[in-house]
């Protein structure tokens, strides 16, 4: 039987198989430098997705060009094209070692292996990078044969993650259109030279290098906008100034998991003459504020500042800088901060976020780490954070104090004070030890009652009364939530817990679309409770339930 006719069609096949090509979105989301798990899943679906083109591709000649083309936007390197390109036979080199790449395929003399490599050239748009980090052999050579320039080459590259190995490399530099959009360097070596050089010279060659780079790149790429540089501690963060030369860019991220020095405080200034920067991520530096002007960060809408390294008191002086009125985010990370000051730095933090922010703010995120003695009579949390309770408009806050040293403590009544201070919250994380009491069971109905549109909550623990659970199950018509997450942060250890049968068919009255999982090293009592009602709402789905 003869194919269809439309099968015949390149632009019909071109349509169907654009379905199996990731969304520009996803070389955002992985990233080689974390090896996060998350990252790790929408790789693979990316993955899979290029199988399925490739195996498309070897069907027919006519499936053959449309996957290929398809294909070939998303790659995980460039090496496939430099090695395309030295294996090319290219016909009579020496006849057009002037010619520019844009007149290449207009040429008689090209040879149909060669116009193929352009071909293939041209469509890339993404380079996702390697799956690993491992330093690159020294076989592979990214030099351009001298008759095509690396930004006509890649005409439609737009995302580029790009390990650099080696601070005086000049590839990148090579290879980089006008067309790209996103940048993410990653710094990376096996040796010991950047040390070496660091040691004994100042500046060493490869700051100067590094510094020659950036404004290079922003030469090359006047419309990059997300720019996100990894240095694994082999480069230095101030390194960077040269930020106020891209004056279009949109997203800065120099935030990064390590512990060497912070040297972000040049990097300061220039950030806040950008007129188009929304978001950024950095490490928090020591050390006074420079002074900016007026208008500093003047359309910056989410930070995230890592504040491992600071004093708590640098955060409002940060803050302060801020002109924004549309600062929708902000995450405040690692926070270390002295217990016998804690609570007034903490209220003098929570008030200038109120003050600077409280109209347009949607998100705030607070993990804070305690250091020096312990303290006798830690404050409850919201106490120290009440200027967070007035800005009635919150709908993502997320509150964690690490278990190194009690700083604050959760009390009996925090998640009614939560949900009747943020009604419009989507998503209320409060994990907190040691907690005074933790909060009852009957203020979880509080909470459905008043966040309607609650999705994911987490508690420092639960404390349970008979009393309560007999007024929950024998509540008629009880309004059932939509919450689809709930955990104890304490995995169920302080919590209160006398009947845990009883305890899960209370939670699955109240949330019976939960999606119930028991955390690792839970307590007998959490976790009896958690297989329960696991039971409970597989009986309801086997009789036609579907809970919510």
């Amino acid at each position: 039987m003869p194919p269809h006719r439309a099968l015949s069609s390149y632009d019909v096949l071109f349509t169907i198989f654009e379905h199996l090509e990731g969304s520009e979105q996803g070389w955002y989301d992985y990233d080689p430098s974390t090896g996060d798990s998350n990252d790790w899943r929408a790789r693979q679906l990316g993955a899979e997705c290029r199988c399925a083109l490739a195996r498309c591709a070897r069907v027919c000649r006519a499936f053959f060009y449309p996957a290929v083309a398809i294909l070939w936007r998303n790659v995980d390197d460039l090496s496939p094209i430099f090695d395309l390109l030295r294996t090319t036979s290219w016909s009579s080199k020496e006849s057009h070692a002037r010619t520019s790449a844009t007149e290449i395929p207009r040429l008689a003399y090209l040879s149909e292996q060669a116009a193929r490599v352009l071909q293939y050239a041209w469509r890339v748009r993404a380079v996702h990078g390697p799956r690993t980090l491992a330093t690159r052999s020294r076989d592979t050579d990214y030099d351009l044969p001298a008759w095509v320039r690396g930004a006509q080459l890649f005409r439609q590259l737009r995302h580029l993650r790009w390990v650099q190995h080696g601070a005086q490399s000049t590839e990148l530099v090579q290879v980089i259109p006008p067309s790209l959009r996103s940048l993410h360097i990653v710094f990376k070596t096996s040796s010991g030279s950047w040390s070496e050089w660091t040691v004994q010279r100042s500046p060493s060659p490869e700051e100067l290098s590094i510094r020659e780079l950036v404004r290079q790149v922003a030469i090359k790429a006047p419309r990059l906008r997300y720019l996100r540089v990894t240095t694994s501690g082999v480069a230095k963060e101030a390194w960077f100034a040269a930020l106020g030369d891209f004056r279009g860019l949109d997203a800065f991220d120099v935030l990064e998991p390590i512990y060497g020095e912070v040297t972000t405080l040049p990097l300061i200034r220039p950030l806040a003459s950008l007129r188009h920067l929304r978001h950024l991520k950095m490490r928090l530096p020591q050390g006074d504020m420079p002074c900016v002007a007026a208008d500093a960060f003047a359309s910056l809408r989410s930070l995230t500042l890592d504040a491992m390294f600071a004093p708590l008191g640098a955060i409002p002086a940060f803050l302060a800088t801020i002109s924004s009125p549309q600062v929708e985010s902000v995450s405040l990370l690692n926070c270390e901060c002295g217990t016998v000051s804690v609570h007034e730095k903490l209220r003098a933090m929570a008030a200038i976020v109120r003050s600077k922010f409280s109209p347009a703010l949607r998100e705030f995120v607070l993990s804070l780490r305690g250091i020096g003695p312990v303290h006798a009579h830690p404050q409850p949390l919201l106490t120290t954070l009440a200027p967070l309770l007035e800005m009635h408009d919150l709908r993502d806050v997320r509150i964690s104090v690490l278990q190194e040293v009690a700083v604050v403590a959760a009390s009996e009544h925090d998640l009614q004070k939560m949900s009747e201070a943020w009604p419009k919250a989507s998503r209320l994380h409060l994990s907190c030890y040691p907690s005074l009491t933790c909060p009852p069971l009957v203020d979880l109905v509080g909470a459905a009652r008043q966040c309607s549109g609650l999705s994911e909550l987490i508690l420092p623990g639960i404390a349970v009364t008979a009393s309560d659970m007999d007024d929950i199950l024998a509540m008629r018509n009880a309004q059932t939530h939509g919450l689809r997450s709930l955990s104890l942060s304490d995995a169920g250890w302080h919590s209160r817990i006398p009947d845990p049968g009883r305890l899960a068919r209370c939670l699955d009255k109240i949330f019976p679309a939960v999606d119930w999982r028991c955390p690792r090293l839970a307590s007998d009592s959490w976790n009896e409770t958690i297989q329960e009602l696991v039971q409970l709402r597989i009986a309801r789905l086997q009789n036609g339930e579907s809970g919510c």
